[in-house]
């Protein structure tokens, strides 16, 4: 099994690399009101443009039970996320980091540390499986440049190791409508540009689905 993991590894390592999209000066991620992303807590993960809806979940993708893959809801809010940095007690740019989904209603017993995953068309999927610090868990998060004044982010799959693979963090949509996260360039992936909301500050309103 180890081998077989060590092949997959190597094979993706050197299949895509894309350039950053600002300098290389990493800087603290913030949430939709300015306040630092904190390593451990529980944040809802929007896009952009959403109000409120559109997050990050767990769900059965490619005719399969486990391990779950990550989705977006476009209609709901999502699960909450949580980012682990060593050493960093604010999520920093442009670093390595974990990111984990507690979703407490899964028949699946593999952890719900995100990894990268079985390759599709010219991408590789966004699952869950991964372990704190394992090489194919490391992904990165990046600000955009823009005149919006208010701060942009997408995620990266984008290890601190010389020759890896690095590709931002898109949306696919599967042959059901599912919209599926995956890691790669391929011009029919959506963007998912993000912002965040920390989870014990939100009150959802009446008109949200649950």
């Amino acid at each position: 099994m180890k081998f077989i993991q060590l092949c997959f590894l190597s094979s993706v390592l050197v299949l895509l690399n894309t350039k950053p999209l600002q300098g290389t000066k990493p800087e603290t991620v913030v949430d939709r009101h300015g306040k630092p992303l904190e390593s451990g807590k529980g944040y809802y993960v929007w896009q952009f443009w959403a109000d409120d809806i559109g997050g990050l979940t767990l769900g059965s993708t490619r005719n399969k039970t486990c391990p779950l893959d990550v989705i977006r809801n476009p209609k709901q809010l999502g699960t909450p996320v949580y980012f682990f940095a060593p050493s960093f007690d604010h999520i920093p740019t442009q670093t390595d980091l974990s990111i984990k989904i507690r979703f407490r209603s899964s028949p699946c017993k593999q952890s719900k540390v995100l990894k990268l995953s079985k390759e599709g068309s010219g991408f590789w999927f966004v699952s869950t499986g991964g372990a704190v610090g394992d090489l194919v868990s490391k992904f990165k998060i990046e600000k955009l440049e823009g005149d919006t004044g208010i701060p942009i982010y997408i995620f990266k799959f984008c290890p601190s190791v010389p020759g890896a693979l690095c590709a931002p963090v898109q949306t696919f949509t599967d042959t059901d409508g599912t919209k599926v996260m995956v890691v790669g360039d391929g011009d029919d992936l959506e963007p998912y540009y993000v912002r965040f909301q920390r989870v014990s500050t939100f009150t959802p309103k009446k008109s949200i689905v649950n």
